[in-house]
């Protein structure tokens, strides 16, 4: 053991004290960092682990259920998703970390900490195990069953997203909807009856909603923001162009469409 260690067994007893004096401290200091910055930095938050996956011989160790995992990684895991649902739609059963990492533009050493930070997957012969793998991201990101959201706007941009397939091929449901103008309450929206703004503390104890998503007009939005907090929504996907503050412990995407055309406007100019 010394020499795996590269120690001498007749080395002085001192020194290393002062080594594991200095390993601990060093240990503490770290951990009150890391401490300090899950707390006051948004970029982190708090990640459930997924049930066990006997198929992948998940390390039970590795999913604690107060471990803390930056956005950034929230983020890769649904690229990772979507990379592997393309491949099993594909006919591939198998795929390398390698193989992986670059259809999604990261290195195989990031995604292979991504993933270790929820368990052990894969294995050496074979790699990992592409439907079980899009599984297991599925349980980790909460979307293995279906989720009921909100939406607040039924206009041209509302009635498009009431439309879109996708949601609902990712697990997401938008189940009740809401708007501002008295003529559009208690319409029916495909598939879906309108609710007016004033109802929204009444209607949405009614359904399990955790998200909202916002394509309404912006006067007011950040009003709407804190009434939909005080009801326990504190997770918004904002499509409307105007910044908005999110609630205490809660999460605001926005989607700026035209800001994102402006980008490309300016990018086009330079080829």
């Amino acid at each position: 053991m010394w020499r795996r260690q590269g120690l001498s067994r007749n080395a002085d007893c001192g020194v290393q004290g002062r080594h594991r004096r200095s390993h601990l401290a060093c240990g503490v200091r770290k951990l009150l960092t890391s401490s300090a910055y899950c707390e006051h930095n948004h970029s982190i938050v708090s990640a459930t682990a997924p049930a066990p996956d006997v198929s992948f011989r998940a390390v039970e160790t590795a999913k604690k259920a107060d471990r803390r995992v930056s956005v950034s990684t929230v983020e890769r895991l649904s690229v990772y998703r979507k990379v592997l649902e393309e491949l099993h739609y594909d006919g591939v059963e198998y795929a390398y970390s390698q193989q992986l990492a670059e259809m999604v533009g990261v290195t195989p050493a990031q995604l292979r900490r991504d993933l270790a930070s929820f368990g052990s997957f894969g294995n050496i012969s074979r790699g990992y195990n592409v439907y079980q793998l899009t599984r297991t991201i599925s349980r980790i990101l909460g979307t293995d069953a279906p989720q009921t959201v909100a939406l607040f706007g039924v206009g041209d941009l509302g009635r498009s997203l009431l439309a879109y397939r996708g949601f609902e091929e990712r697990g997401f449901h938008i189940g009740v909807v809401f708007d501002l103008d008295a003529e559009k309450a208690g319409r029916v929206f495909a598939g879906r009856r309108c609710f007016h703004v004033e109802q929204m503390e009444k209607v949405l104890p009614e359904f399990d909603v955790r998200i909202a998503i916002l394509a309404c007009r912006p006067p007011g939005l950040q009003q709407l923001v804190d009434r939909l907090a005080k009801v326990g929504i504190t997770s918004i996907l904002n499509f409307v162009p105007k910044r908005i503050s999110p609630p205490a412990g809660g999460y605001v995407e926005s989607i700026d469409l035209a800001a994102k055309l402006e980008k490309l406007s300016f990018l086009s100019q330079k080829r």
